[in-house]
Protein backbone atom coordinates (compact mmCIF):
# COMPACT_ATOMS: atom_id res chain seq x y z
CA UNK A 1 0.00 0.00 0.00
CA UNK A 2 3.03 2.41 1.00
CA UNK A 3 4.87 1.71 -2.30
CA UNK A 4 1.26 2.59 -4.29
CA UNK A 5 1.39 5.73 -2.48
CA UNK A 6 4.72 6.21 -2.74
CA UNK A 7 4.31 5.76 -7.02
CA UNK A 8 1.57 7.55 -6.71
CA UNK A 9 3.33 10.53 -5.80
CA UNK A 10 6.45 10.28 -7.91
CA UNK A 11 4.00 10.01 -10.98
CA UNK A 12 2.00 13.36 -9.78
CA UNK A 13 5.59 15.08 -9.43
CA UNK A 14 7.26 13.78 -12.61
CA UNK A 15 3.60 14.72 -14.10
CA UNK A 16 4.25 18.06 -12.77
CA UNK A 17 7.75 18.51 -13.81
CA UNK A 18 6.54 17.47 -17.21
CA UNK A 19 3.35 20.03 -17.52
CA UNK A 20 5.79 22.93 -16.18
CA UNK A 21 8.81 22.24 -19.04
CA UNK A 22 5.98 21.33 -21.75
CA UNK A 23 3.92 24.32 -21.57
CA UNK A 24 4.04 26.55 -18.49
CA UNK A 25 8.18 27.36 -19.56
CA UNK A 26 7.11 27.76 -23.42
CA UNK A 27 4.79 29.79 -22.74
CA UNK A 28 6.66 31.99 -20.16
CA UNK A 29 9.58 32.04 -22.71
CA UNK A 30 7.29 33.34 -25.35
CA UNK A 31 5.39 36.04 -23.12
CA UNK A 32 9.03 37.24 -22.12
CA UNK A 33 10.42 37.59 -25.43
CA UNK A 34 6.71 39.49 -26.95
CA UNK A 35 7.02 41.83 -23.97
CA UNK A 36 10.64 42.31 -24.39
CA UNK A 37 10.40 43.25 -28.16
CA UNK A 38 7.95 45.93 -27.10
CA UNK A 39 9.79 47.31 -24.63
CA UNK A 40 13.22 47.44 -26.64
CA UNK A 41 10.77 49.17 -29.58
CA UNK A 42 9.21 51.90 -27.23
CA UNK A 43 12.71 53.13 -25.37
CA UNK A 44 14.70 53.19 -29.02
CA UNK A 45 15.38 57.29 -28.56
CA UNK A 46 15.54 56.95 -24.80
CA UNK A 47 19.17 57.59 -23.01
CA UNK A 48 21.68 55.23 -23.01
CA UNK A 49 21.26 54.29 -19.40
CA UNK A 50 17.45 53.52 -19.67
CA UNK A 51 17.85 51.40 -22.97
CA UNK A 52 21.05 49.60 -21.62
CA UNK A 53 18.72 49.05 -18.07
CA UNK A 54 15.98 47.47 -20.89
CA UNK A 55 18.09 45.39 -22.39
CA UNK A 56 19.44 44.09 -19.64
CA UNK A 57 16.02 43.04 -18.25
CA UNK A 58 14.78 42.04 -21.21
CA UNK A 59 18.25 39.80 -21.34
CA UNK A 60 17.54 38.38 -18.05
CA UNK A 61 13.87 38.27 -18.90
CA UNK A 62 15.10 35.11 -21.63
CA UNK A 63 17.68 33.85 -19.51
CA UNK A 64 17.36 30.04 -19.98
CA UNK A 65 14.68 30.02 -22.64
CA UNK A 66 16.79 29.20 -25.60
CA UNK A 67 16.50 25.26 -25.40
CA UNK A 68 12.53 25.45 -24.78
CA UNK A 69 10.42 23.41 -27.35
CA UNK A 70 8.78 23.70 -29.64
CA UNK A 71 11.23 26.54 -30.54
CA UNK A 72 10.05 30.08 -30.65
CA UNK A 73 11.73 32.66 -33.06
CA UNK A 74 10.93 35.38 -30.57
CA UNK A 75 13.05 34.29 -28.22
CA UNK A 76 16.51 34.44 -30.44
CA UNK A 77 15.12 37.19 -32.04
CA UNK A 78 14.48 39.77 -29.02
CA UNK A 79 17.51 38.59 -27.43
CA UNK A 80 19.60 39.67 -30.43
CA UNK A 81 17.69 42.87 -30.40
CA UNK A 82 18.86 43.39 -26.84
CA UNK A 83 22.62 42.35 -26.99
CA UNK A 84 22.42 45.00 -29.85
CA UNK A 85 20.78 47.66 -27.73
CA UNK A 86 23.54 46.94 -25.78
CA UNK A 87 26.35 47.37 -27.98
CA UNK A 88 27.36 43.60 -27.42
CA UNK A 89 27.12 43.12 -31.39
CA UNK A 90 28.85 39.88 -31.76
CA UNK A 91 26.10 38.20 -29.33
CA UNK A 92 23.50 39.87 -31.54
CA UNK A 93 24.92 38.21 -34.54
CA UNK A 94 24.88 34.81 -32.34
CA UNK A 95 21.73 35.47 -31.42
CA UNK A 96 20.00 36.12 -34.81
CA UNK A 97 21.69 33.60 -36.53
CA UNK A 98 20.13 31.15 -34.26
CA UNK A 99 16.53 33.08 -35.22
CA UNK A 100 17.39 31.93 -38.21
CA UNK A 101 17.89 28.49 -38.02
CA UNK A 102 14.26 28.50 -36.80
CA UNK A 103 12.75 30.89 -39.41
CA UNK A 104 13.85 32.83 -42.02
CA UNK A 105 11.95 36.10 -42.40
CA UNK A 106 13.18 38.94 -44.53
CA UNK A 107 13.88 41.16 -40.75
CA UNK A 108 16.22 38.64 -39.17
CA UNK A 109 18.08 39.30 -42.56
CA UNK A 110 17.89 43.08 -41.75
CA UNK A 111 18.66 42.57 -38.11
CA UNK A 112 21.52 40.64 -38.60
CA UNK A 113 23.17 42.90 -41.41
CA UNK A 114 23.07 45.82 -39.58
CA UNK A 115 24.48 44.11 -36.61
CA UNK A 116 27.16 42.88 -39.16
CA UNK A 117 27.79 46.34 -40.26
CA UNK A 118 28.25 47.70 -36.49
CA UNK A 119 30.62 44.75 -35.53
CA UNK A 120 32.68 46.68 -38.88
CA UNK A 121 32.00 43.07 -41.24
CA UNK A 122 30.60 45.16 -44.24
CA UNK A 123 30.90 41.90 -46.95
CA UNK A 124 28.48 39.75 -43.98
CA UNK A 125 26.25 42.85 -43.69
CA UNK A 126 25.51 43.49 -47.27
CA UNK A 127 25.12 40.26 -48.06
CA UNK A 128 22.31 39.96 -44.93
CA UNK A 129 20.96 42.99 -46.25
CA UNK A 130 20.58 42.01 -50.10
CA UNK A 131 18.64 38.94 -48.92
CA UNK A 132 16.37 40.54 -46.54
CA UNK A 133 15.58 43.55 -48.97
CA UNK A 134 14.91 40.82 -52.31
CA UNK A 135 12.34 38.94 -49.70
CA UNK A 136 11.12 42.43 -48.85
CA UNK A 137 11.96 45.79 -50.82
CA UNK A 138 10.53 48.21 -48.36
CA UNK A 139 13.38 47.14 -45.70
CA UNK A 140 15.74 49.36 -48.50
CA UNK A 141 14.09 52.12 -47.19
CA UNK A 142 15.35 51.50 -43.29
CA UNK A 143 19.10 50.76 -44.05
CA UNK A 144 20.55 53.30 -42.31
CA UNK A 145 23.46 54.45 -44.04
CA UNK A 146 23.83 55.68 -47.40
CA UNK A 147 26.61 54.08 -49.47
CA UNK A 148 25.11 50.53 -47.77
CA UNK A 149 21.90 50.97 -49.02
CA UNK A 150 22.99 51.85 -52.76
CA UNK A 151 24.99 48.86 -52.90
CA UNK A 152 22.37 46.55 -51.87
CA UNK A 153 20.01 48.01 -54.28
CA UNK A 154 22.78 47.79 -57.02
CA UNK A 155 23.10 43.98 -55.90
CA UNK A 156 19.33 43.62 -55.93
CA UNK A 157 18.92 44.71 -59.35
CA UNK A 158 21.94 43.01 -60.96
CA UNK A 159 20.30 39.81 -59.40
CA UNK A 160 16.38 40.40 -60.47
CA UNK A 161 16.98 42.81 -62.79
CA UNK A 162 16.60 46.56 -63.45
CA UNK A 163 12.48 46.41 -62.91
CA UNK A 164 12.97 45.31 -59.59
Amino acid sequence: MIARVFGVIGLAVIAVAALDRGVVEPLRCSHAASTGSILLDSISGAPDDRRLAAAALVRASLRHCENISPPDVGIPFTLGAAEEMSGDYRAAIDAYERALRIDRRPEIYFRLGVAQLDALDRTAGVASLTRACTFDPRLLAEIPYEDVRREVEGRIRTQHGAAW
